[in-house]
């Protein structure tokens, strides 16, 4: 997993990756440009794993067919980036913003996006399995054509978003606030919605 490390300035207890000893909020602006191109390159030799970098700002970023695994991006900003065909495995990204980022084809597993706000986002023919998306804002996106068994999206706003002929085996949707959504061509008899809700 992940370094257990903390940052060095006083009180703050978010985790950094080496070989920095502060994380990208308190680290300087030529230090945040390392933190981006040293992870720039981690990704294009499909190396990044146990890395930590909770509070970014990532704008334009090709993260397509990379590899992610085991991180942290609590807290992170995402704009116009492209993790198309990528892989992500049990890492955090939770309380995230993600704008107009492209995620098609994506293999995701046992990671969490709970809490964050995704808008114009496209997903499709993406396979996430026991996926965290609980609490989740979800404005404008496309799921089209997902496999998203067991993945949780309690708790959250589902405003205008596709989830047409998708997997929804298993799939939570309990308690979220669900308008302007698709479901159709997909099975959404198989998920859990909150009682007296229908979506099909």
């Amino acid at each position: 997993m992940y370094s257990t490390a903390k940052c060095s300035h006083p009180g703050c207890q978010i985790h950094v990756s080496e070989p920095f000893s502060t994380c990208y909020h308190h680290a300087s602006e030529e230090v945040r440009h390392d933190m981006l191109t040293l992870f720039s390159q981690k990704l294009e030799q499909n190396l990044v794993r146990d890395v930590s970098m909770v509070g970014c700002d990532f704008e334009g970023l090709d993260m397509s067919y990379g590899l992610i695994r085991d991180s942290m991006f609590t807290f992170s900003t995402f704009r116009h980036c492209d993790f198309t065909a990528s892989r992500i495995h049990t890492s955090c990204f939770d309380m995230c913003i993600f704008i107009e980022c492209r995620f098609d084809r994506l293999r995701s597993t046992n990671s969490i996006y709970a809490g964050s706000l995704m808008k114009s986002c496209s997903f499709t023919s993406s396979t996430m399995l026991s996926c965290n998306f609980m609490g989740l804002e979800s404005l404008d996106n496309d799921f089209t054509g997902s496999d998203l068994y067991f993945s949780n999206f309690s708790m959250g706003r589902i405003v205008n978003t596709l989830f047409e002929d998708c997997d929804l085996k298993r799939v939570n949707f309990t308690a979220s606030a669900i308008k302007d959504t698709s479901f159709r061509w997909s099975n959404p008899e198989d998920a859990f919605f909150s009682p007296g809700e229908v979506h099909w």
